[in-house]
């Protein structure tokens, strides 16, 4: 990334693709292809079909997990064989695995696989700790091939064009003009900075997407709620198709000021980077369970609310079993006359973040890619209540070091830029809101917070010279 943001613009386009293209033969491949006709094939079986489908691939799962001496040494604790474990409910016998025993047992919970069958896969998770892990490309391939079922089942094609508005950095911070975007053209898609994103630049970003003729639209609830209300304020409609949201949760107000900006109700996936559970929405706007890609456990916090608990089926380089997301989900039992077997999820609390605003007044949401390669710390959440100055609370890890605040300082920049000044403090223990959850980014001014969300087009944040108020 170093050399990346040196480059001139037509070379980071080349880049680009070049990046674009290695990840396309890397996961769109034959393998690819038939997982996913046959992940197309289950996509209406009966519920009773695909339960036994996914127990079966649990217990295969399961007998192979239990080699890793993470989990031989479980097993022997709790006087278990993994023959035990025939259906999910079996499973609950073993006590839930939260990110911290993760971070701390990698080695142990790493099976002995050909190092040419793995790649590394990371995460940040809402909690703000990182966290490196080994995959098989097989199960990277499976895993889009679940994300483009429910795609495909939106009309949405493996060679439709798409506009991507999330948390890569494609631009770098410094850069003042456009194109705050870069074109991938072996995928097919433009990227657009989300870290560029404010009232001045508005214009220039929409204009492209409109030049771009993609009818797709995909990224972060916060970053395309925001792009959508600067539509509203200019009177701008871009001609979409399709609007896919992932990452975050969505929330009522921006689900309506998406709508009401490009003219289409938007999609929401809900997926993560360990494999251990998928939920798709439906055509019909409901969102179901992907039973077949992973056995998912909801467990009861009262009042409809529950604990999102998963087990990855498909990666046997990192089995993870009954791993905490960290999540909430609300499950009223409603249902679904769609066709499709998965439980059905009324909402999803997780990721939910407020913004962090410059000293220009840009509103920059879903920062917790500064933290995907700390794996020395614990916990971090961002408080803001100055615009253009931050505070980073951290709660250390037992390895974290003087190296670790300087790549944690640098990598903060690389995504705010120089306008915002980052003061770091360290802490034993960060808050938690009511239903136990960890916010990453907290803000105590009124335009910062995510429940702020514009609604109105004259509801948008107002120019830098007035310290950031509306």
């Amino acid at each position: 990334m170093a050399l990346y943001r040196r480059l001139p613009v037509f070379a980071q386009h080349a880049a680009t693709t070049w990046v674009g293209w290695r990840l396309g033969r890397r996961r769109f491949n034959y393998e690819f292809r038939g997982l996913l006709a046959a992940s197309r094939e289950r996509e209406f079986w009966s519920s009773h079909r695909v339960t036994a489908f996914r127990d079966e691939r649990l217990r295969t799962f399961v007998s192979a997990a239990a080699t890793v001496p993470y989990y031989r040494e479980l097993f022997a604790q709790h006087g278990m064989a993994r023959e035990d474990v025939r259906t999910l409910a079996d499973l609950q016998r073993l006590p839930v695995l939260d990110k911290r025993t993760v971070q701390q047992a990698v080695s142990r919970l790493t099976a002995s696989l050909a190092a040419g069958r793995r790649l590394v896969r990371r995460t940040s998770g809402s909690t703000g700790s990182g966290l490196r892990f080994p995959a098989t490309w097989r199960a990277e391939r499976e895993q889009y091939a679940v994300w483009w079922r429910y795609r495909l089942a939106h009309g949405i094609g493996l060679a439709t064009p798409c506009l991507y508005l999330g948390g890569r950095e494609v631009v770098p911070a410094r850069q003042q003009r456009p194109p705050f975007w870069r074109h991938n053209r072996a995928g097919r898609q433009v990227l657009f900075s989300a870290y560029h994103l404010n009232a001045r630049t508005a214009p220039a970003y929409l204009a492209q997407m409109r030049r771009s003729g993609a009818p797709w639209l995909h990224g972060y609830p916060s970053m395309v709620a925001l792009l959508a209300s600067y539509a509203l304020q200019l009177g701008q409609r871009l001609p979409l198709r399709w609007v896919t949201l992932a990452a975050e949760n969505l929330l009522p107000n921006q689900r309506d000021v998406v709508r009401r900006a490009f003219g289409v109700a938007p999609v929401e996936h809900y997926g993560l980077s360990e494999g251990v559970a998928g939920i798709s929405e439906c055509p019909r706007g409901r969102l179901h369970v992907d039973e077949d890609f992973a056995a998912v456990e909801f467990l009861p916090l009262g009042e409809s609310r529950f604990r999102v608990v998963g087990t990855n089926l498909s990666n046997p380089a990192f089995p993870l079993l009954r791993y905490d997301t960290g999540d909430i989900a609300t499950i009223t039992g409603s249902t679904c006359d769609c066709g499709r077997p998965g439980r059905v999820v009324d909402a999803l609390d997780g990721r939910q973040e407020d913004y962090v605003l410059t000293r220009s007044g840009a509103r920059l949401g879903r920062l917790d890619h500064i933290f995907k390669d700390m794996t020395n710390i614990r916990e971090a959440q961002i408080k803001q209540s100055t615009p253009g100055r931050m505070t980073v609370a951290v709660v250390r890890g037992h390895a974290y070091g003087a190296e670790d605040e300087r790549r944690l300082r640098e990598a903060t920049r690389v995504r705010v830029g120089d306008e915002m000044a980052v003061d770091i403090a360290y802490v034993e223990a960060l808050p938690r809101t009511a239903a136990g959850k960890l916010r990453l980014v907290v803000s105590s001014l009124p335009a910062g917070t995510i429940d702020h969300a514009p609604r109105h087009p004259t509801d948008l944040l107002a120019s830098p010279d007035e310290d950031g108020q509306r």
